[in-house]
């Protein structure tokens, strides 16, 4: 959903900044500019086009239901190119933040920052369950039809295939930046 995909690639931002905290700390430019650049191949390749599919696909669920009246994203065509924008901006704040917190010594504050979001993303989805299980665009919603997602076997078939490679895509980006700050530090 739009209210947790921009704050979590927000939170990845930080993640991968936490990764890459040894590179960072150590302050060369070149370890920065790799580690920004994996934060980045990680948010084209592996989550941007998560959000940008349920969209498109369900716009409704995408939207948790709330703030849009028309029953496709088609009817608000800015709404994906700013979304787009926002969303790298932001995953490339949630990085420099990390970086900074890093940088001054606060590992455990930008730790905070995605344990925070990741935190709110839980409660997003599980405090309001009567919108964010349910799929079915704004007409559906209005009469009452909203059909669960496991309900839906092409929805349900995407959402684990997305949360596969998302979650595979996360971690190995995780695990190549601490094992380079790991050889880093056995170089030293």
């Amino acid at each position: 959903m739009v209210q947790i995909d921009v704050p979590v690639a927000f939170g990845i931002g930080s993640f991968l900044a936490d990764a890459a905290s040894k590179q960072l700390a150590e302050g060369s430019r070149a370890y920065f500019y790799r580690a920004a650049l994996k934060n980045n191949i990680f948010q084209i390749f592996f989550f941007s086009w998560i959000p940008l599919y349920f969209l498109l696909n369900y716009f409704g669920w995408e939207t948790t239901h709330m703030w849009w009246d028309a029953d496709s994203v088609a009817a608000y065509p800015y709404f994906v190119p700013i979304l787009v924008v926002v969303f790298f901006a932001v995953a490339n704040l949630g990085f420099l933040l990390g970086r900074s917190l890093i940088v001054r010594g606060h590992l455990w504050a930008n730790r905070l920052v995605y344990l925070g979001v990741g935190l709110y993303a839980m409660i997003w989805v599980f405090g309001q369950t009567s919108r964010t299980f349910h799929l079915g665009n704004h007409t559906q919603w209005e009469q009452g039809v909203r059909p669960y997602f496991y309900e839906d076997p092409t929805f349900l078939g995407m959402f684990i295939f997305s949360m596969i490679v998302w979650i595979a895509g996360l971690g190995g980006f995780a695990l190549s930046l601490w094992r380079e700050g790991k050889a880093l530090n056995t170089a030293s």
